[in-house]
């Protein structure tokens, strides 16, 4: 269901008169066409058929009276039918609606005491009309109404719509806006309201993807500073006579994370001076040497790894 927003009261029209202790069954809902309300907004119904279709969703919608079902019954109010609408048809483009009367509507009708009635439409952000959703009794088509045309009058919202956004029965149309935005649907839900999300809630998707960038460059920038230290680190002890330059790659490895800098740290702290400069070359050159020195053996100890794995790794690299 694409939720939209729902007028009450733009459009009246007046109850025709009873002949022959007839009701009326079929009433005109929707004009064809281009059509204004009596707040000067406009309106259109192009594809009635899409009207019906949508408006079937629901088996039967309620004829009420001034629009309970729209603005009591969301609040948990008592808002009861006095009619049924529970078919469809056009005529000349007009969408009309089949009403069953209770008893009670029945009563109303006959005692007059009502004149008018009015449909409770949803429409898109550019004026479409989707489906009829109640119709109501009134004896106000023409007054101006602020609680349902203020946009700065918190309302709540259809008890259809609250039901299918999960939202409790009194949620109001800012919370059915939040809802909306989180599962970006292309439609909005009010009863006439301003279409202001809460930033404190609500992210663009545009400011969304420019923060993850940023952080991906930031993630970058500070992984080519952590090698830069690492390697500063490494050629350092390579520079004092702490490590082979042999095993530079080696210790490169184990200082990738932070962790493995700290540690290597500490252990360039206590290791001896094992690399005689002036010999280094002529070492590094035995590549078949499979023995090692008391240094060696201390540096293996220092680095928790074993013989084979330290000659390895040197044999590799040379």
């Amino acid at each position: 269901m694409n939720p939209n927003n729902t007028e009450l009261l733009a459009l009246c029209f007046q109850l025709p008169d009873l002949t022959d202790d007839a009701l009326p069954e079929w009433l005109p809902m929707i004009p064809a066409g281009t059509f204004t309300g009596r707040d000067g907004r406009s309106w259109v119904n192009n594809n009635p058929e899409a009207i019906i279709r949508a408006s079937m969703s629901y088996p039967k919608l309620p004829f009420d009276i001034e629009h309970a079902t729209e603005l009591k019954g969301p609040k948990g109010e008592e808002a009861p039918a006095y009619g049924w609408i529970d078919g469809y048809r056009v005529s000349n483009g007009v969408v009309e609606a089949h009403v069953e009367w209770t008893d009670d509507g029945v009563a109303q009708l006959r005692g007059k005491k009502y004149r008018y009635y009015s449909p409770a439409f949803g429409y898109t952000a550019d004026g479409q009309v989707t489906r009829l959703s109640s119709a109501g009794l009134t004896n106000k088509p023409n007054l101006d109404l602020p609680a349902l045309n203020s946009e700065e009058n918190t309302m709540t919202v259809p008890v259809q719509i609250v039901t299918v956004l999960g939202l409790a029965a009194t949620a109001t149309a800012d919370d059915a806006v939040k809802a909306i935005q989180q599962i970006k649907t292309a439609e909005q839900v009010a009863l006439n309201r301003a279409e202001n999300p809460d930033l404190t809630k609500f992210i663009p998707v545009e400011t969304h993807q420019l923060a993850l960038n940023r952080a991906e460059s930031a993630e970058g920038k500070l992984n080519e500073i952590a090698i830069k230290e690492s390697e500063a680190l490494v050629d350092s002890a390579i520079e004092a006579g702490k490590v082979a330059p042999a095993n530079r790659e080696m210790y490169l490895a184990t200082c990738r994370s932070e962790e493995g800098r700290k540690q290597f740290a500490e252990f360039v702290k206590a290791a001896p001076v094992i690399v005689n400069k002036e010999t280094t070359t002529k070492k590094e050159s035995d590549a078949g040497n499979t023995s090692l020195s008391d240094e060696d053996l201390a540096m293996c100890r220092h680095m928790g790894i074993s013989q084979e794995e330290f000659l390895s790794v040197r044999n590799q690299e040379k």
